[in-house]
């Protein structure tokens, strides 16, 4: 019993570390268009556009169910 309470919350631990992944590099993503944007190439007028990606998506639908 204790084994398979260890093994859900190993997953269930597993699920919130790739969901943090995913936003963390959804971020530096953002951070890096915007500071190419200010500071490099092109104008800094520029609009940003915010994607998500499919890996993103998942991540927030399985903070969702189990947050």
């Amino acid at each position: 019993m204790e084994d398979e309470e260890r093994h859900h919350r190993d997953a269930h631990f597993q699920e919130k570390l790739e969901s943090l992944k995913a936003s963390v590099a959804l971020v530096t993503s953002l951070l890096k268009q915007i500071l190419r944007n200010t500071f490099g190439e092109g104008p800094s007028n520029r609009s940003i556009i915010f994607v998500q990606t499919p890996t993103t998506a998942q991540s927030k639908e399985i903070i969702g169910e189990h947050g």
